[in-house]
């Protein structure tokens, strides 16, 4: 609950301050270097840019998914559970859980049946999700293979648990570009 807490706090603060450290690392370098270490801060900067945007497609898609499938199953309300549903998924391992919780509610109010229903529902809508749209978006937005990105998912979430599975794709993102320009300063330096 503290985290949960403290989440917005932090996010307002990095987004506010965010700019500020990344001039503060650059006044650590010599003059020589600043310039390539602004281009590998921008990049790095685009790679997490790319992994929220992504996130939100999917949030947006799972919506949809569980709209249409909360019309499908004449579920009353299917409208606001779907956008309950979307926004709630943004948050990871637990959105989900928490955005069936209304649709659960207004289906043990229509009947025991229509509850069964609308689990059939999220799962299906978490499987396409997990499955298929995650990685194909996030593979499109951060320019990596999507069978690597479920790799890389079932790697982190067998050795890390929650926590890897959270930090996978952005480390991914955030360590491919800093190994890009090494290689490339590699070169460069080699030349010379």
């Amino acid at each position: 609950f503290i985290v949960l807490f403290l989440i917005p706090f932090v996010l307002f603060y990095m987004l506010k301050d965010g700019d500020k450290l990344p001039q503060k690392i650059l006044k650590f370098l010599p003059e020589k270097q600043k310039n390539e270490a602004k281009r590998i801060l921008n990049d790095m900067d685009s790679a997490l840019s790319s992994y929220i945007q992504g996130q939100l497609i999917v949030s947006a898609c799972v919506g949809i998914l569980v709209y249409i499938g909360y019309l499908i199953i004449g579920l009353d309300y299917s409208l606001v559970l779907g956008l309950i549903a979307m926004l709630t998924s943004v948050i990871p391992f637990v959105g989900p859980i928490i955005g069936t919780i209304p649709g659960v509610i207004v289906a043990i109010i229509d009947s025991p049946f229509m509850v069964l229903k609308v689990l059939i529902v999220v799962v299906a809508a978490q499987q396409i999700e997990g499955n298929l749209i995650s990685p194909f978006v996030m593979g499109k937005k951060l320019d990596v293979h999507p069978l690597t990105i479920i790799l890389l998912l079932l790697v982190a979430g067998s050795f890390g648990g929650l926590v890897g599975l959270l930090l996978a794709v952005p480390t991914y993102a955030v360590a491919k570009v800093i190994v890009r320009h090494t290689f490339r300063l590699v070169k460069l330096w080699r030349k010379h």
